[in-house]
């Protein structure tokens, strides 16, 4: 069904009955698209297996339309580029480098063959 596999923007609540938990896993992965997934259910065992394993930038569970402003925003796969909002969202923006400082300045024995105080070097 296209409206399950293709990136439908709302207000769409497509509905469908399932055998088991893990066929709902599945027709949910089952798109090349990830923005956001729902779930219905009373079950919590349900509810968590689905949130791990359905690959989706949201989850909802039994409340499809509650968002948490302080937590990040974004798809999976082919839906959105990258998180905004929440911690996630600065890390965007972030370049991480590592510095490593030696500030004894000792000779190391793999610095062979130059000479730290003579700047040249040794034969």
């Amino acid at each position: 069904m296209p409206l399950m596999r293709e990136e439908t923007f709302g207000p769409v609540a497509p509905i469908m009955r399932v055998k088991d938990i893990d066929e709902a896993i599945a027709l949910a992965n089952d798109s090349e698209y990830g923005l956001g997934a729902n779930i219905l259910t009373n079950k919590l065992e349900y509810a968590m297996k689905a949130a791990e394993r359905i690959k989706a930038g949201t989850f909802w569970i039994n409340d499809p339309l509650t968002d948490n402003d302080a937590g990040p925003f974004g798809g999976m796969r082919m839906s959105g580029g990258g998180r905004e909002l929440g911690l996630e969202g600065l890390e965007e923006f972030r370049e991480t480098k590592h510095v490593h400082l030696d500030y004894q300045l000792e000779m190391k024995p793999y610095w062979y063959p130059y000479n730290w105080s003579k700047g040249r070097k040794t034969d």
